[in-house]
């Protein structure tokens, strides 16, 4: 029956995404599709040598986004994302989401300056959230010195991120972890297991573990 199953969601595949005008693509860009169905997408390149690659999954008025070259997004098996808005910025950026997690709603994730988001296995992300590795523009310092680069963004395995959740540059934030509404991240979490919450965030409960059912 499994078997089955997975033959008829290929069918569908092959067949969605070749419908007429049901997505949009702009510009050079290398895809890789292996399985993945898209409805309304967006997808833009303004360079040279990107590449999207989807290992399957399912993705619904979704854009992918490339200013700048040589930049990936690259997303695994059995991930699922609804209106979700996944840019890269400048060169050499990439976006690296493993398998089995999901973006529930409303999502923009940004990288800039040559910088990675990568997100772990068996996630799962609410709505109007935010993801930025950089801050878009410049702050300098007395001598003129920019002071704000840009940074990695590190988001471990099973975690879950609640509505209206802000993660900025150089966050880290191990497996297991909850971050609760409207919660904005600053800063490294250095402990699995733990909710985070508040402006800015903290740990304000540790030992738990979540699971995606209604127990």
């Amino acid at each position: 029956m499994k078997q089955k199953i997975k033959r008829l969601a290929f069918k569908l595949y092959k067949l969605i995404n070749h419908i007429p005008f049901n997505n949009k693509q702009k510009g050079k860009i290398q895809i890789e599709n292996n399985g993945a169905i898209l409805w309304h997408c967006r997808i833009k390149s303004s360079g040279t040598g990107n590449r999207l690659v989807l290992r399957g999954g399912v993705y619904l008025n979704c854009e992918f986004v490339f200013f700048g070259s040589n930049n990936t997004i690259e997303l695994g098996k059995d991930c699922v994302a609804k209106n979700a808005s996944f840019y890269t910025e400048d060169d050499n950026n990439a976006i690296i989401i493993a398998d089995h997690t999901r973006f529930e709603g409303k999502i923009h994730i940004a990288v800039t300056e040559s910088t990675k988001c990568t997100i772990g296995n068996d996630c799962l992300f609410s709505s109007e959230i935010v993801i930025r590795t950089g801050d878009s523009h410049s702050i300098l310092n007395e001598a003129g010195a920019r002071i704000n680069p840009a940074k990695d963004v590190v988001i471990g395995n099973h975690v879950w991120v609640g509505h209206r959740v802000l993660i900025t540059k150089g966050v880290s934030m191990p497996e297991n972890c909850v971050v609760g509404t409207g919660a904005v991240v600053t800063k490294p979490i250095d402990k699995d297991g733990t909710v985070i919450a508040g402006v800015p965030a903290k740990i304000v409960k540790e030992n738990i573990h979540w699971c995606g059912k209604r127990l």
